[in-house]
């Protein structure tokens, strides 16, 4: 029997890793299902690591499944979504490109009115994935044990006291901004870059207060490290169930969340939203899928296409109502 020789055999062992590598693991693929079809691409416009990209992996692989093609998942950061917002705008209606947004998306248009895409015309959605509310929590030292309380300590300080976000223009930052309109009161901003820093910087009494992700508070919370005021939902937080919501507290109509959907490029075929939308459905009911995203404190939703369609316009108009009052500028 003739054998390849030893440098043969190593060409045809590296090819063959390079072709399993390409399929596999070049991009983020999810998925080494037979590729009957291009594959899925999911641009994430924000940098890994974070919820959204958590969202997105998460689902990657049942999706794929479904859909019997494969799965990419690919971060595209910067702007304020506008770099892989623009991406799907620019990619072929045909169905096989997704954009995962978060509040930001209808966020942007309010500070960038000139932007390199068109949001209502340029996109379709999908289904809105899941949320989590925001809760307000304070430094220990700050002299309130309820809403009323803190709103009361706030007004006696006269604006000179501070609160921290997330980020210059997030939904912290801007569901404050609100707050802070609705309740009356005024309070210094200092916007960080993520939740991690913010939230360090309020336990070590940098600043007052926050309104956070409720899954990175609870933690901090439970030992006592920050003290959590309201919960800016509809019902309490199983988790917290001491905590009144905003209207238990007094404060009726106040609501504040960061969420996370799926947009596509408009054009594409109602065949294969249809088609899609049932993947996705699909995957938010996987228990396994279920337990991941609910261990990291997401409310799964699998809203229809039309129902996201609405809760954009809604969380739009809420936005830009925020950004006039709040004055905030895109940094």
């Amino acid at each position: 029997m003739n054998h390849p020789d030893p440098t043969r055999r190593h060409a045809m062992a590296k090819a063959a890793g390079l072709l399993l590598a390409a399929g596999t693991i070049a991009a983020s693929p999810l998925t080494t299902v037979a590729q009957t079809a291009p594959p899925l691409r999911i641009v994430v416009p924000y940098a890994a690591g974070g919820i959204g990209d958590l969202v997105a992996r998460t689902l990657g692989e049942p999706v794929g499944q479904k859909l019997g093609q494969g799965v990419v998942v690919e971060n595209k950061p910067g702007a304020a979504t506008v770099v892989g917002a623009q991406a799907v705008a620019g990619a072929p209606a045909d169905g096989h490109t997704l954009l995962l947004v978060a509040a930001s998306f209808v966020i942007t248009p309010s500070l960038l009115p000139k932007l390199p895409y068109d949001v209502a015309k340029d996109f379709t959605p999908l289904t809105l994935l899941a949320s989590n509310p925001h809760l307000l929590v304070v430094h220990p030292s700050v002299p309130a044990n309820n809403l009323q309380e803190f709103i009361a300590w706030a007004k006696a300080r006269k604006g000179e006291a501070a609160y921290a976000s997330f980020g210059n223009a997030s939904s912290g930052h801007l569901g404050y901004e609100l707050l802070k309109k609705k309740a009356g009161f005024e309070m210094i901003h200092v916007p960080y870059k993520g939740g991690a820093p913010a939230i360090a910087d309020l336990i070590a009494g940098q600043v007052s207060a926050m309104l956070t992700d409720l899954p990175q508070a609870i933690p901090q919370v439970k030992a006592g490290k920050l003290r959590a005021i309201a919960l800016a939902d509809e019902t309490r937080a199983a988790a917290l169930p001491e905590v009144p919501t905003f209207a238990e507290a007094g404060l009726p109509g106040f609501e504040s969340k960061s969420w996370y959907g799926l947009l596509l490029r408009s054009g594409t075929s109602p065949e294969r939203v249809a088609r899609l939308h049932e993947a996705f459905a699909a995957a938010l009911k996987d228990p396994a899928v279920k337990a991941k995203l609910e261990q990291a404190g997401l409310d799964i939703i699998g809203s229809s296409a039309a129902e996201f369609g609405l809760h954009l316009k809604r969380e739009g108009d809420k936005y830009a109502e925020a950004v006039r009052v709040s004055g905030v500028k895109m940094e």
